[in-house]
């Protein structure tokens, strides 16, 4: 008989009395939040496959300097990522989310820039990754942290629900338009487009009133005594929690491995396949069908099935598709078979990113949830390098094929993980 693992804030058991029901397009706070996220990550799609795309067309990067590129994006949260999680405990959310919104903007003018005048570079692409990707660190640990004081234990899953199926929408329409805009206007300039959402993201959440609070903190005489007391609480209740210690494991793992296959994959789609850009977006259009109709399927498989069981087999059907990509350099249709293991692996990573976010925010106490997401980033962050430098390694050594297949093999191993750990038996 399976083990069931109880949960420290459960929802609302069956013939208790209901909560009254309260929609959430009725909370002002979280209605701007769910714009700004929604109007940032329409130009974050954009940009997301204008710039590789700059250094593979532009540069004519090698599997090595996407390696870097991949690499650059991922550092922030190893260098800064513990740190984050401290800052984002200590203060209020909405100004660290306002201020991350305004930098990224700054940060990303510089590639249009360089590219009128002339000095576009990969180290220079490499440093703008870097910089963005630690403003959107500070982003996310914030938003992540800043919903559970905004809308009610009960209404978690549907929020997080609703912020994946804008997500999920973006990255339908998002890389079509991405696709357009490179071969319209050029990969630089078409970022452009997410200098604009940034900002109009920033405006949304000036006026986000929210109540939440600073919480009163102990101090010592060493302000770095206070600093590594607080970091270690957040890496003691990742640590110490089995579903939260299994889940940043298992999830490191699969970062991994889709690392591997980013270092090679535009590379092989570009270069091997012969796609062009528009092809390339509209393919990660298909994965946008998928993340829409999996987010929208998430509340209810929820209430249907055991809650670790439907990760896991969310999970294992995302990592499944992962081995698509090397089939179709020997399918005789291959955008037809990229088109459809991205919905069917969009499905399934929704399923499971809606309902694992939402355990670890019901699991986690409010006060550390900063810390504790931080400290599972920075696990993963740490787990994702060794991917893209085996993937750029390969790429370079055995050639992309290679790389395409062992990083599905990696991929796939975060869910046999995730099989062997307590998350099978959470209820």
């Amino acid at each position: 008989m399976d083990q069931v693992v109880p949960l420290p804030h459960p929802l609302p058991q069956p013939g208790a009395p209901p909560l009254k029901p309260l929609s959430l397009w009725r909370n002002p706070a979280f209605v701007r939040l769910w714009f700004a996220k929604t109007i940032s990550g329409m130009g974050s799609v954009i940009t997301g496959l204008a710039v590789p795309i700059t250094a593979v067309q532009v540069l004519g990067a090698t599997p090595a300097q996407m390696a870097g590129l991949a690499f650059a994006g991922m550092l922030p949260d190893i260098v800064f990522g513990l740190l984050a999680g401290v800052w984002v405990d200590r203060v209020r959310r909405r100004p660290l989310l306002i201020g991350a919104d305004l930098g990224r903007a700054a940060i990303l003018l510089v590639i249009p820039g360089a590219a009128f005048f002339g000095v576009l570079s990969m180290p220079l692409l490499w440093i703008v990754a870097f910089g963005s990707a630690a403003l959107t660190l500070v982003f996310t640990l914030a938003s992540v942290a800043v919903l559970p004081s905004i809308v009610r234990q009960d209404q978690l899953v549907d929020a997080n629900t609703k912020l994946q199926m804008s997500e999920s929408v973006l990255t339908l329409a998002g890389p079509g338009l991405a696709g357009l805009f490179v071969q319209l206007v050029t990969a630089p300039r078409a970022i452009l487009a997410d200098v604009g959402s940034f900002l109009a993201s920033a405006w949304a959440l000036g006026s986000v009133g929210t109540a939440e609070e600073t919480r009163e903190r102990q101090r010592s005489a060493s302000p770095l005594a206070d600093l590594r007391r607080e970091i270690g609480e957040g890496l003691h209740e990742l640590v110490r929690t089995p579903m939260l210690r299994a889940l940043a494991i298992s999830m490191g793992v699969i970062v991994a491995g889709a690392n591997v296959q980013l270092a090679v994959e535009l590379i092989f789609y570009l270069r091997v396949l012969g796609f062009s850009p528009v092809t390339i977006g509209v393919l990660s259009g298909c994965h946008g069908v998928g993340s829409l109709l999996g987010a929208a399927l998430a509340g209810r498989l929820a209430g249907r099935f055991p809650l670790g069981k439907l990760m896991i087999a969310a999970a294992g059907l995302n990592g499944a598709m992962a081995f698509a990509p090397a089939l179709a350099g020997v399918s005789a249709h291959p955008v037809l078979l990229l088109a459809g293991s991205g919905v069917l692996s969009g499905i399934g990573y929704a399923v499971f990113s809606v309902n694992q976010i939402s355990l670890r925010q019901r699991i986690t106490p409010l006060h550390l949830l900063g810390r504790v997401t931080s400290a599972r980033r920075f696990l993963i962050f740490c787990i994702g390098p060794l991917g893209a430098a085996l993937g750029g390694w390969l790429g370079t050594v055995a050639g992309v094929m290679p790389a395409l297949i062992v990083g599905a093999v990696i991929l796939f191993g975060g869910t046999v993980i995730m099989w062997c750990s307590p998350v099978r038996h959470a209820r």
